[in-house]
């Protein structure tokens, strides 16, 4: 692909020299074009047609202009290259006596179709064996490091670039990938470089290009970047450059800093802007190093639309329809990523939740992801957390632990569009791990011991002093007269929870309320939202206080009173819940017959003894 671009300044270059050489025959441009086209085929394998006008100037400069110009590559039965009009002048004094020292180059209507070599095959490691997957690792880190021992292919130009002027406008570059999918074209609406050299003197640069497609792209670059051929590094001093149609603002990038092209490797400064996000920080890139991408970012803000800065796939990735959970994980995928990143985002948003001065360590190599650091605040509470997600064999591996503390309940429940049945805050804690081969298989999969506990907990649209003093009542044999809250208002929540076979296991629940006493069991399930629960309530005489009805004698408040709850978390959580009255006049009736027994059984005792 870079032979045929150099070609483009060869070409004017190879007319030159001839046209210097040829002077003495009274400027024949036939002749003269004759030359050239020979010494160009001679040079490259390449050969140049013109169907157009020829022209050539000696006063004030050296001038070459051709018009309908071709080029087909050794091999071609069809040009490849076409150029709609070509003029280029130089100075006559300094090619005389040897040197090039061209003022300037205009190419017009350039249309180029570049057929990139076939790639290496990438292996695809879905069906591989955990052991061949072992050898594919080590197999690839050798060939890398062997890559990088034999790099150092230099920059190559057939002749010294000194160009004072490059001007290309209204062109067009095709390229065909040789795995025959479609064809990426660049529209060149306008390219202007001055002060062209190999040197590493900076060459002032500005161009716009046009990416067509179904969301097309523009890009704008305007800045200063030097070659130098001998060392084989490009420097950016910097390179802003213009993207619309990635995000929804215009994105804003500039970049500066030193790219080693022996070593195809970048160490780059970034600040990145598109309507109110922002980011700066540095990047490196490196084909023959590990990790081959090395980042630190800070972010203002960040969504998931970001991810069109990392290519085209992910970009749409973000405007997929929702997975099911039961497609295979991408391991094959993650098993390429060779990345360092450490992140600092002021304000990061993964719908429908924003987790503000969020910090992220993270490695990924050899289809591992390790994030050794995951801090920052989800609604007023604090999250401090790990994890490693091991995808290097066919069954990925989860593990994780950490702490989310003093999380405000009730906004995290409307942020997921979920009743909000609990107010309050809570913390958790956990250490979880799992395995399968589906982010479903996956998540069914975990388990380990998670702790919860709450302070000021109120529980929305279920009025338990209000349910437990009914069944209170029926058993009096009375009617309440009073007017109950309809949410509850704990003194103390919490439990200990098992994750276990997809479902969050309570074991046990404890809750306290000012004249009542909760424990009980329950189970979640992940996927499909069910809730079953059974809880045993104990009765304080002063529940009395809340209404008439409500006594509690001293049989009543020495028994366990049953609660059985069950439904999703989608239905009203008013009709989860019941007291088992049936249970309780049962355990009454008894623990009446123990007690009449006891006295029976007393007062024979004393007619014994008597």
């Amino acid at each position: 692909m870079s032979k045929k671009i150099l070609l483009l300044l060869v070409i004017p270059l190879v007319l030159v020299v001839a046209a210097a050489l040829l002077l003495p025959l009274l400027l024949d441009e036939d002749e003269i074009l004759a030359v050239a086209t020979r010494v160009l085929h001679d040079r490259t394998g390449a050969t140049l047609s013109v169907a157009g006008d020829t022209s050539l100037s000696l006063f004030p400069e050296l001038g070459v202009s051709l018009a309908d110009a071709s080029l087909a590559m050794p091999g071609e039965e069809q040009p490849s290259l076409h150029i709609g009009a070509l003029d280029i002048g130089v100075q006559l004094l300094p090619l005389l006596s040897g040197s090039v020292e061209i003022d300037g180059i205009r190419l017009d209507r350039l249309s180029a179709t570049l057929h990139a070599a076939p790639q290496q095959k990438t292996v695809d490691t879905s069906g591989l064996s955990d052991a061949e997957l072992d050898a594919f690792y080590a197999e690839r880190r050798k060939m890398l490091e062997q890559q990088g021992d034999a790099t150092g292919a230099a920059l190559a130009v057939p002749l010294a670039l000194n160009v004072k002027r490059l001007e290309v406008t209204d062109s067009r570059i095709e390229m065909v990938p040789a795995d025959g999918t479609a064809s990426t074209v660049i529209e060149l609406i306008r390219l202007h470089a001055t002060g062209l050299n190999l040197h590493g003197e900076p060459i002032p640069l500005e161009a716009e290009l046009r990416l067509p497609g179904e969301q097309p792209l523009d890009i704008a670059l305007e800045g200063r970047f030097g070659i130098d051929q001998d060392t084989q590094k490009v420097q950016l001093q910097p390179l802003q450059v213009g993207v619309g149609g990635v995000l929804q603002d215009r994105l804003q990038l500039s970049a500066s800093g030193e790219a080693d092209l022996s070593r195809q490797s970048a160490d780059l400064t970034l600040d990145i802007e598109s309507g109110e996000i922002s980011g700066q920080g540095s990047l490196r890139y490196a084909s023959f190093e590990s990790p081959q991408i090395d980042a630190k970012l800070h972010f203002n803000l960040f969504n998931p639309a970001l991810l069109a800065l990392a290519g085209p796939e992910a970009a749409a990735s973000t405007r997929s329809a929702p997975a099911s959970g039961d497609e295979p994980l991408p391991l094959d995928a993650i098993r390429l990523i060779d990345t360092r990143a450490d992140l600092t985002i002021e304000r990061a948003v993964f719908a429908p939740h924003t987790v503000d001065n969020l910090h992220a360590k993270l490695r990924a190599l050899d289809g591992v992801v390790k994030i050794t650091t995951l801090t920052g605040e989800l609604y007023e509470g604090k999250i401090d957390a790990s994890a490693t997600f091991d995808g290097k064999h066919n069954t990925a591996v989860l593990d994780t632990a950490g702490k989310v503390a003093g999380v405000e309940i009730a906004a995290a429940l409307q942020a997921m569009q979920s009743k909000a049945l609990l107010s309050g805050r809570a913390t958790l804690d956990w250490q979880l791990s799992g395995k399968g081969r589906t982010a479903n298989e996956l998540l069914a999969a975990l388990s380990g011991p998670i702790e919860l506990d709450t302070q000021n907990p109120v529980l929305r649209d279920v009025a338990v002093e209000q349910m437990i003093c009914q069944a209170v009542a029926l058993v009096n044999r009375e009617q309440l007269t009073a007017s109950f809250p309809t949410d509850s208002a704990f003194t103390a929540l919490g439990a200990q929870l098992q994750l276990a076979d997809g479902e969050v296991r309570l074991s046990p629940l404890r809750a306290e309320m000012p004249h009542i006493g909760l424990t009980g069991t329950g189970t979640l399930n992940l996927l499909s939202q069910d809730l079953e629960a059974t809880f045993k309530a104990r009765l304080s005489p002063a529940l009395e206080q809340l209404d008439p009805a409500c006594r509690v004698n001293e049989r009543l408040a020495a028994i366990d009173w049953p609660v059985e709850c069950k439904g999703n978390l989608d239905t009203d959580p008013g009709q989860w819940c019941a007291v088992d009255t049936a249970e309780i006049i049962e355990e009454l009736t008894k623990n009446e017959a123990r007690r009449r027994v006891k006295k029976e059984a007393g007062k024979l005792f004393e007619k014994l003894l008597d």
